[in-house]
Parts: structure tokens; C-alpha cells; sequence
């Protein structure tokens, strides 16, 4: 817009001076010589003005156009953001999915049953979570809970359609276990959210800094090798009955979304 005034004005002031030139060379046709002389340095300025002028428009003009494309860019961008956040997500997804399929491959002897936390503990007292599985899914009081891989806790409260968990990281969760590579039997019993201790290893067994704890079948009838954690430190003081084991857990129960319930099949009657 600036550009098409700008030139209109340029228009008519050349205009005024070509028509008074025009007419004085009418009138005097042996001075046009003179005449273009004279105004040979005004027309030269001129065209040197209109040509910094045109200039000056077509850079502001090519800026405008700039600043757009880079807007435009810039929108093109943020929304190529947010389809690789929906895509991630999705690849998180199909990871975890994946994983509980292939966890289910190695517990062939019980039922599975995937599920989705919908809720987490209200107070301080104890640690839970509630999934999206009651009896309508098959559940039971006992059964053990699982995700990606590692022990998370038990049922201990179904309702129909939903059930509470007791997290292995709650003070009242025990169980016992074993450890991974010298296969000591050992009871494990939840501290808090990051950690665990041992209960009464006597002084002879052979627990080691790093080993796994893992679930057992012995007591309970639990599937056995769920890893819960991992061994940190070992303190034993002479003339104390037990050691004191301390437990880094493998899981934090607030980063969990999905989770597999394991339960019993049960054994076919035979008619």
C-alpha cells in the first residue's frame, strides 16, 4: 500500500516537470539542449530517489513475506511437536503391551488378567492403588499384582468391578522370597515407597550386596521368580540373631498405568 502512494506521488511530480519542459521546448525548440542540461542533475536525482524508494518498499515487502513464511513455520512445527508426543506415547504404549504379553508367555500355568490403575491411596496410613478388576474380571483376595515385570503388590480389597492393591511398599506387605543367585530363603517386608528390608536372616545365610529378591512359591503358592529388588546394604553386629538387610525396590508404584493380576486357573472338572 505505501508502495503504490509512494510511486503515484513520484508519477505526478515527474509529470508536472515533463510538461513544463514539454512546453518550453514548444517555445523555445532551439533550447532543448539547454533545457536538458539543466535538468539533467534534477531528473538524475530523481531517478536515484525512486530507485533508494523502490528499494527500501520491495525489502519491506520482502520482510512482511518473511516474518509470515516464518509464522507459518513456526505453527507447521508445533503441531508436528505435538503428533511426536501422541506418537511417543502410543510406542510406550505398544512397549509396555508387549512386555505384559511376554510376561504372560512365561506364567502359562496361572491366569492372567490385564488391567489399568484408576485411583492411588487418599491418606499416609497405607500404601494402595485401585485397579479396573473385581470379581465381574475373576479376581480374588491374594492375588498377585505385577507390572512391567515386577512385583507391585497384592489384592486385598475386591469389589465388582474394581479392586485395591496393598503395595509392596506398605509396612504391612510381606511375603516370603528368595534370593536370585545363592537361593537363600528369605521373608521380605515393605519399608516405603523406595525401599524394603529383609526379616529374620540369621547370621549364616548367604545374602549379598546386588543379588535379586524374588518371589517363591513356598507358603502361599505364589508364582515364584517376580523380581521385587535388589539387595543395598548388609549390617550385622556380633550377638544379634539377625542381620539387617535393606532392599532398593524395583518399581515406583506412582509411574504405573497398566498392571497384570495373576490368579489361579482353575483345574477343569472331569465329568
Amino acid at each position: 500500500m505505501f508502495k503504490k502512494k509512494g510511486i503515484k506521488k513520484f508519477l505526478a511530480v515527474f509529470f508536472i516537470i515533463v510538461s513544463i519542459s514539454a512546453a518550453y521546448l514548444i517555445i523555445f525548440p532551439y533550447s532543448k539542449g539547454a533545457v536538458l542540461t539543466l535538468f539533467h542533475p534534477f531528473i538524475k536525482g530523481i531517478d536515484s530517489i525512486y530507485t533508494g524508494i523502490s528499494s527500501i518498499f520491495t525489502s519491506l515487502e520482502n520482510n512482511y513475506k518473511i516474518q509470515k513464511e516464518n509464522r507459518e513455520l513456526k505453527k507447521e512445527i508445533e503441531k508436528l511437536k505435538t503428533e511426536l508426543t501422541i506418537l511417543k506415547k502410543y510406542e510406550i504404549e505398544n512397549k509396555k503391551l508387549s512386555e505384559i504379553l511376554n510376561f504372560k508367555k512365561k506364567f502359562r500355568n496361572f491366569r492372567l488378567v490385564t488391567g489399568k490403575v484408576i485411583g492411588f491411596s487418599p491418606d499416609n496410613w497405607s500404601n494402595f492403588i485401585i485397579i479396573n478388576l473385581g470379581r465381574k474380571s475373576g479376581i480374588t483376595k491374594g492375588d498377585v499384582v505385577v507390572s512391567d515385570g515386577y512385583l507391585l503388590g497384592v489384592v486385598y480389597n475386591v469389589g465388582v468391578f474394581s479392586s485395591s492393591v496393598l503395595l509392596v511398599s506398605d509396612r504391612n506387605f510381606k511375603i516370603p522370597a528368595r534370593t536370585r543367585k545363592t537361593r537363600e530363603l528369605v521373608f521380605f517386608q515393605g519399608k516405603d515407597l523406595k525401599s524394603g528390608i529383609l526379616r529374620y536372616v540369621k547370621p549364616q545365610q548367604d545374602i549379598r550386596i546386588g543379588d535379586i529378591i524374588e518371589t517363591t512359591n513356598v507358603g502361599k503358592n505364589y508364582p515364584e521368580g517376580i523380581p521385587i529388588g535388589k539387595i543395598v546394604s548388609i549390617n550385622y553386629e556380633e550377638g544379634n540373631f539377625f542381620k539387617n538387610v535393606d532392599i532398593k525396590l524395583d518399581i515406583n508404584p506412582l509411574s504405573v498405568e497398566y498392571v497384570v493380576v495373576i490368579t489361579k486357573k482353575e483345574k477343569k472338572v472331569k465329568k
